[in-house]
């Protein structure tokens, strides 16, 4: 059932000749452990996992405590979507041939809230993605891909994915002879004059 709505939005959206893009829903996992130490304690979030399907949402956004487990408790946000795009599929397909797909959910802290001082704010499977958010000091953390997102992942890109044939560039010809016929003015670490510099 959610296969074919899925698909369907795919086919919607050619449709309209819109951004060919692929929107799925999924729920956000996250485990909380409390690092304690002498005097002080701090708690501390790791990417439990991403369950993929609408069928696993649970009503509202906010965080909710699913379960205990020995090192802390599992916490459940649902409402969010992995959403690939047509135009992306290379990093889609860099990152389904590495050795260890991920799935990044990129977090906002709040140090003022006491019940829950964690917001998801984006799920993405983008690697280039993640590490802009990460650069911007925002939390990013990570899991392996579920083996269903996986599949819809790879079939994007098989879809819509046509790599740009190997092209071997010509190289320049650094040889006095080609100095004197004017294609090389420099060496590669050459000075203005034309010598190589040692």
């Amino acid at each position: 059932m959610a296969n074919a709505k899925i698909r369907s939005q795919l086919i919607d959206a050619r449709q309209q000749g819109s951004t060919i893009r692929l929107s799925l829903p999924v729920t956000v996992l996250l485990e909380r452990r409390l690092i304690k130490r002498k005097f002080w304690s701090l708690p501390s979030w790791t990417l439990a996992g991403v369950a993929f399907g609408e069928q696993l949402a649970h009503a509202g956004a906010d965080g909710r405590k699913v379960r205990e487990t020995e090192a802390g408790q599992i916490w459940s946000w649902s409402g969010y979507h992995i959403t690939l795009y047509k135009d992306a599929c290379e990093r889609y397909w860099h990152a389904l041939i590495g050795d260890k797909p991920k799935v990044y959910v990129i977090c906002r802290e709040d140090i003022d809230t006491n019940d829950v001082p964690l917001e998801p704010l984006l799920v993405t499977v983008d690697y280039d993605e993640a590490t802009a958010y990460a650069e911007t000091d925002e939390l990013v953390l990570s899991a392996s891909i579920p083996a269903e997102l996986y599949r819809y992942m790879e079939g994007f890109v098989l879809e819509h994915y046509q790599p740009e044939p190997f092209r071997k560039r010509k190289r320049r010809d650094w040889s006095e002879e080609g100095r004197a016929r004017g294609e090389c003015s420099n060496g590669p670490e050459g000075d203005r004059s034309g010598r190589w510099l040692v």
